[in-house]
């Protein structure tokens, strides 16, 4: 599973974009075995915590499968 960091800037129902550090940006779609439910995806938008997303590529499509979401650590402090 791949993994990015980065600020949830939009969010639509199940799906959001994230925002790394280095600017780029990528849409995701929350996976029906992700460990957050949509209703929750607007709080970190709010909260513009930094979160590290777990992601397998989606076929056919532009967007990851976001299957699990954490805060991410601060810079300096192990993982």
């Amino acid at each position: 599973m791949q993994q990015i960091e980065g600020i949830v800037t939009v969010v639509q129902e199940g799906r959001f974009r994230l925002v790394t550090p280095d600017g780029r940006s990528k849409l995701f779609l929350l996976a029906s075995d992700a460990d957050l439910e949509p209703q929750d995806l607007p709080g970190l938008q709010h909260a513009q915590t930094p979160v590290v997303v777990h992601f397998t590529d989606a076929e056919h499509i532009l967007a990851g499968v976001a299957h699990r979401l954490t805060e991410a650590q601060a810079m300096g402090e192990p993982r």
